[in-house]
């Protein structure tokens, strides 16, 4: 098998996704029965779980460069990616190499088949396979430790099967609300599933109610917490183009001033939350290995500045608090106070309550369908935006839609913000930089 062929394979699996489908349809009792098919591998490493709805893939990113920087072999799963599947599974900052792709897949191949025919619970998902091809590369790759980002909640997420040594949850605010539930409440109590007896929780500062509840499931389930707030502090020095200075310390482990080259306050809370972790991890603190590990930090398609003359920022922000920190962080190091914003969302999000943030700050909005099959009709959100007073304009393809905006751009001597949705990377990223990688895949 090559690893087109592969790939092929591996997006023909969406299709059963994009069927109406419960949370509870999406049973643990499935992604269970082919690990243990192909000989539970999650087991034979230490694994840190990272839940949350906001910057859960950042911090996973920087407790991998922690672990990297430290001298540990630590496996990486994130999702979803921006331009290739390769992206999801990581040796430290390396993806998986396209013919390890091809190889495991051709593994796992027949158990999948034979799940089809054979298994009370059916064929596994697209991201149950992803998720098992990421956990036996790490057994493979004798990884020291692996950082796996969760899907979606926690409870009945395909990365729930492992058994985790350390867990962490990142800020929760409303997101997949038809899935995880209406209140802030009910989705931590989803969020709360990778909880484990005895393993401690490092928890991101959170809204009342998420704490809460997170709170009350970690007493119950015998999770010890550690909260980011009680246990570090922070002080930004200096904010810019290039992102911030600041002046950090987490209580009996280290701290110091240091440089982070992310754009974003958050980023500080996602870092010090990375930090905790390491630290109750048993790193020991060591500063050569921490400037190491911020150097040349790079996450890409976060409030990422895509060129400056137009200046171009694009940001896979999707829902109203991720919306409120991109705006907040334009204002703050970008110093910009309106723009042209070219949007294209998903469906199910608070397409009304993302206005809210963008209004204030648009001069213009060219609303587009981003490259995914899930894809919200612009002409259906375009009355949210339009009755607040916006100037709307529809282009369904994203391509014909990126020239409109940096035309609009120009014209009015206004940068261009791009967001909504990790499916625009594709018509934009590619367009303005060529450090990302050569290979494209949509889904």
């Amino acid at each position: 098998m090559k690893y087109r062929e592969a790939i092929q394979y591996l997006y023909n699996l969406i299709d059963y996704e994009k069927a109406p489908l419960s949370y509870s349809d999406l049973k643990l009792e499935r992604v269970r029965e082919l690990m243990e098919r192909i000989g539970n591998p999650q087991k034979r490493f230490p694994v840190i779980l990272v839940a949350g709805t906001k910057g859960k893939g950042s911090t996973a990113y920087f407790l991998m460069r922690l672990f990297s920087s430290w001298g540990f072999r630590c496996g990486f799963h994130s999702k979803p990616h921006l331009f290739t599947f390769r992206e999801r599974i990581r040796v430290g900052e390396t993806c998986i190499p396209p013919q390890d792709v091809a190889l495991l897949l051709e593994y796992l191949i027949p158990t999948i088949e034979d799940m089809e025919q054979h298994s009370p619970f059916g064929r596994p998902t697209y991201f149950e396979v992803s998720v098992a091809m990421a956990l036996l590369y790490f057994y493979l790759q004798e990884v020291d430790v692996a950082v796996v980002e969760v899907g979606l909640g926690g409870r009945l997420d395909a990365t729930n099967i492992c058994d985790p040594s350390l867990t962490v949850i990142t800020p929760i605010s409303f997101d997949h609300m038809e899935i995880l539930g209406d209140t802030l409440s009910k989705i931590a109590r989803e969020k709360a599933g990778i909880l484990r007896k005895d393993v401690k929780l490092i928890l991101a500062p959170q809204e009342e109610e998420a704490k809460s509840t997170l709170f009350s499931e970690a007493s119950r389930k015998g999770s010890p917490v550690y909260p980011v707030e009680r246990f570090c502090r922070y002080e930004v020095l200096a904010r810019g183009i290039h992102g911030s200075s600041f002046r950090w310390e987490v209580e009996g482990w280290g701290g110091g001033e240091n440089h982070l080259p992310l754009l974003g306050d958050h980023q500080i809370v996602n870092l010090m939350t990375a930090f905790l972790a390491g630290k109750e991890w048993g790193l020991p603190f060591h500063k050569q290995n921490l400037e190491k590990a911020l150097e040349g930090t790079r996450w890409p398609g976060r409030i990422e500045v895509l060129s400056w003359e137009p200046l171009v920022v694009f940001d896979v922000a999707h829902n109203q608090a991720s919306f409120a920190q991109l705006i907040s962080t334009l204002k703050n190091f970008l110093r910009v106070s309106e723009a042209i914003f070219l949007l294209g969302f998903l469906k199910g999000k608070e397409y009304w309550k993302i206005a809210e943030e963008v209004a204030p700050q648009s001069q213009r909005i060219i609303l587009t369908r981003p490259l995914n099959p899930k894809a919200t009709d612009p002409l259906e959100i375009a009355p949210c935006f339009e009755k607040r007073g916006i100037s709307v304009e529809v282009v369904e393809d994203p391509f014909e839609a990126r020239e409109i905006a940096l035309q609009h751009s120009k014209e009015n001597n206004l940068p261009l913000v791009v967001a909504g949705s990790f499916y625009l990377a594709r018509p934009f990223m590619k367009e303005f930089s060529s450090s990302h990688e050569e290979e494209v895949e949509i889904c």
